[in-house]
């Protein structure tokens, strides 16, 4: 079922809920699709997974029937073309209690980049989580565009007091970037995932991609190596941790 993003948060009271206990998360930048292999690949990927965000999404049977007919997903529209939409998408066999959409701009190109928030509720607990998909701004020589895209996010962010997971294509290519999401994390207390074998992609030695969470446990942690797509997608296990609530 498709559940567009709108630029207003929608409320869904009758939401069905996430396993506080265990939720299997996928993160992936899919370069659209235009590599051989990418659906076979995100099928076996999304496999058992219970939410998955997507960069880079086209919307196109080819990816929305990749899924279940039962699972909810929201899109949020980034660059369009005569021939493809592209954005963001989060997937999840939940229906979000609220959906809300931020749109920056990259200042050479003046294409959007798009940030997809939902939000879930979760089982045994009134605390909700808040998952936070983002493409950031890539092409630019300063920071201005970028700070104001996480700024974009801290905004959203200071408005909620429970679970987050903040995770995407960061486009973290320079330190500096770096530090304006790191100041982000240190200020929300999200706790940035490691990775034993880490095969996420690098660019002047930067990693790009990220995943961050606020009172959520990882379980476990994993990078997987494709060449359906020029980023490697990112998954963890989660549990929510009351103690950290």
């Amino acid at each position: 079922m498709f559940h567009k993003s709108r630029s207003e948060p929608a409320v869904d009271s009758n939401a069905s809920t996430l396993d506080a206990a265990s939720i299997n998360f996928l993160c992936w930048n899919i370069k659209k699709g235009l590599k051989p292999n990418w659906r076979e690949d995100l099928l076996d990927l999304v496999d058992g997974k219970d939410l998955v965000i997507i960069q880079e999404a086209v919307l196109h049977s080819d990816l929305t029937e990749a899924f279940d007919e039962s699972v909810h997903w929201s899109f949020a529209k980034g660059y369009k073309t005569n021939k493809r939409t592209t954005g963001v998408m989060t997937i999840c066999k939940h229906e979000p209690v609220r959906r809300h959409q931020l749109t920056c701009w990259e200042p050479w190109l003046a294409t959007p980049k798009c940030t997809n928030i939902t939000e879930y509720a979760l089982s045994d607990t009134e605390e909700t989580l808040v998952v936070v998909n983002i493409h950031a701004i890539n092409f630019t020589l300063g920071v201005k565009q970028f700070r104001k895209q996480i700024d974009k996010v801290r905004k959203v962010l200071a408005k909620h007091n429970g679970p987050i997971i903040l995770s995407g294509d960061f486009n973290t290519w320079r330190k500096k970037r770096m530090k304006i999401l790191d100041a982000l994390a240190i200020e929300h207390g999200l706790n940035a995932l490691s990775f034993q074998e880490d095969h996420r992609k690098t660019v002047f030695g930067q990693l790009l991609d990220h995943i961050y969470v606020r009172s959520l446990t990882p379980e476990s942690t994993d990078t997987h190596n494709v060449k359906s797509s020029d980023h490697n997608p990112l998954s963890a296990e989660l549990s929510f941790s009351w103690s950290l609530a």
